[in-house]
């Protein structure tokens, strides 16, 4: 009904052709968001790990638990937005009752179990109070190999500084990623 009156407002016929082929482009075009996200592989996201070898005094250990935590969440909704992962994240109390020894063999069969095709692993290593490194793997979840790895350093220990590094290092991946090989 719409293109009709459009076909009679603005030049009858040829609107109206015009506008059945914008359409017919439109679903031609691709799936939407959604169809494009089931494609995409299932990562899990394991929890980061922190080496702290800083000999700072201050006890740190709830905010470096909530900034892991943040960056490996951040890490998964980053990398879904992208298009590029189904990314979920286990958390370090579920990783422990399901794999205690966070062996290789374990840790694989475990991402098997949840339908994942690749597993994510990271660890900051924080050397002083500025200083920190990031190591990050995405493994395959069927063969145990590298997909990806990556080496960051960033400086800070604070929300900004973690919310960056998890920033960057998405960007890394999904640039990393979608380059051919």
């Amino acid at each position: 009904m719409r293109m009709q009156r459009m076909a009679s407002i603005y030049g009858g016929k040829r609107c109206l052709k015009i506008g059945a082929a914008g359409l017919l482009l439109g679903l031609l075009a691709g799936p939407p968001a959604q169809a494009n996200e089931s494609r995409a592989a299932s990562l899990v996201v394991l929890p980061i790990k922190l080496l702290d070898t800083s000999g700072e005094p201050a006890d740190q250990a709830s905010q470096h638990a909530r900034w892991l935590t943040g960056m490996a969440e951040g890490l998964a909704t980053d990398l879904t937005h992208s298009g590029l992962y189904r990314a979920t994240v286990i958390s370090a109390d579920q990783l422990r009752n399901i794999c205690p020894s966070e062996s290789v063999p374990c840790l694989l069969k475990f991402a098997q179990a949840q339908g994942a095709d690749a597993i994510f692993i990271g660890v900051v290593h924080k050397s002083s109070t500025l200083i920190m490194q990031l190591w990050a793997r995405l493994v395959d979840a069927r063969t145990g190999r590298d997909i990806y790895t990556r080496d960051l350093n960033f400086r800070g220990d604070n929300d900004e500084a973690w919310r960056r590094a998890e920033i960057f290092l998405a960007g890394q991946i999904r640039d990393g990623m979608r380059k051919p090989r």
